[in-house]
């Protein structure tokens, strides 16, 4: 009795430290991942109408990088492939590569690699299609076609009637401050380009979406019923970094328009991109500030595919980390996944969920799991289906491997609603800790 008690005060002031004590933990379920050893940057994918998952992932191959995928169907891993390999790639925890099923024979992937010769930062977007559901691939080069020795990467690749859609962030144009002066030519910004692919493997010319963007924030693209809404993060020339949406119609992209306006000036990027999710004309998008030193998850709605969003609501405005996933339950509601503040104790964040609902409501905040803190986790990839909610993670540096898990609606549902507790927050400015490549 006496070692129950002591266990059970134990438990209790393990949550204080967490300040969990009114927030409701989630049961789920460990998948076996299709993933060798040592793989990383897995993303999710939904394959044509819904019948499956894909994932795709990078994995030691030889002296370099093999670029992976599966698909998942009713709890089984139906088939495996191989994109591409190669010992030039480049791979970083968040500028992570794709293969996508465009419909059921047409796929396109991506992948990076570095530039002979080049900077750190200098790398390219190389793609592959498949006219045979991912049996075999063949590559058609770059949609960037200027050939400079500048970044290229953080791209979404998604189906544009009956072709792909790709955007992604461009620095063709980019120049230090203090290069400027040498490089007159250039603006001295990232934007965020687009091109359309058939299946031939050509590509239409490049389009520029945003002549000003921030460098290094993953992108991200929703299909509505009248067509492809982009999310990303922006940049003004005073190093306000809020997010931005436009929309596809016809051939042209609309003006850049704020999501959030917080006005959130850091001079660096956070890498920390925003989502957005469609359910016919409704549109969910869900991002990270941290305006005034007060890091938030933020969502908002629309309900005329993207036309117009709703006023934000605060997720979680206890100083989160962020890096966000996003989809629809049903036609009401939405669900939000986010990394939590991390602990001071163990360094490590959980991974959380919220529904919000159309009309702003929310659920409670509902802790599935922890990861390391740090960018050895990558960007957990979470996606929505009849099942319940596919989770996919990148474990712990520096073994890493590719770790799955799901929720299924039936554990989901079964936690009653309760109040979010406040706990104390990292003072610390979130600029301080997490930043790459200053403007």
């Amino acid at each position: 009795m006496i070692k129950k008690l002591c266990l059970a005060v134990l438990f209790l002031v393990g949550l204080s430290v967490y300040g969990w004590s009114q927030e409701a933990s989630l049961r789920y379920h460990t998948i076996k991942s299709p993933a060798i050893a040592g793989a990383r940057l897995p993303r999710l994918t939904a394959m044509p109408d819904r019948q499956g998952v894909l994932m795709s992932w990078v994995e030691p191959y030889a002296e370099g990088h093999a670029l992976k995928f599966a698909v998942l169907r009713d709890g089984n891993w139906i088939r495996q492939g191989e994109v591409a390999y190669g010992d030039n790639w480049f791979v970083n925890w968040a500028d992570y590569p794709s293969v996508v099923a465009i419909d059921e024979q047409f796929w396109v992937a991506h992948w990076l690699t570095k530039q002979k010769g080049g900077k750190t930062f200098d790398y390219d977007i190389a793609l592959a299609i498949s006219n045979d559901a991912g049996a075999t691939w063949r590559e058609i080069g770059h949609p960037h076609r200027d050939g400079t020795a500048s970044e290229h990467g953080f791209v979404t690749v998604f189906k544009n009637a009956n072709a792909a859609g790709v955007i992604w962030l461009d620095g063709r144009e980019y120049a230090k401050k203090t290069e400027r002066a040498q490089h007159p030519e250039k603006s001295g910004n990232f934007n965020l380009r687009y091109t359309r692919i058939y299946r031939d493997g050509s590509m239409d010319a490049e389009q520029i979406i945003d002549a000003n963007t921030c460098t290094c924030c993953w992108t991200s693209v929703a299909v509505t019923n009248k067509g492809p809404i982009a999310v990303w993060r922006g940049r003004t020339d005073d190093e306000i970094r809020d997010n931005r949406f436009s929309l596809l119609r016809g051939s042209q992209w609309t003006a850049p328009d704020a999501l959030g306006g917080e006005g959130w000036k850091i001079e660096g990027c956070p890498v920390n991109g925003p989502s957005v999710a469609a359910h016919g004309k409704n549109v969910a998008a869900a991002w990270f500030t941290s305006q005034g030193d007060r890091p938030r998850v933020r969502a908002a709605f629309s309900q005329n595919s993207g036309e117009i969003f709703s006023n934000p609501v605060e997720i979680d405005d206890v100083a989160p980390l962020g890096r966000i996933g996003l989809g629809w339950k049903d036609e009401q509601t939405a669900i939000v996944s986010w990394m939590t503040a991390a602990n001071p104790e163990t360094k490590k964040s959980s991974l959380a969920f919220r529904t919000v609902s159309k009309d702003g409501s929310m659920g409670s905040v509902k802790r599935i799991l922890e990861l390391s803190s740090g960018r050895d986790t990558g960007v957990p990839q979470m996606i929505v289906d009849a099942q319940g909610i596919l989770l996919a993670w990148t474990d712990a540096g520096p073994n890493h491997g590719v770790k799955m898990a799901r929720v299924g609606w039936k554990d989901f549902q079964s936690l009653s609603s309760t109040q979010k507790v406040s706990v104390s927050q990292n003072t610390a400015p979130f600029s301080a800790y997490i930043c790459r490549q200053p403007h």
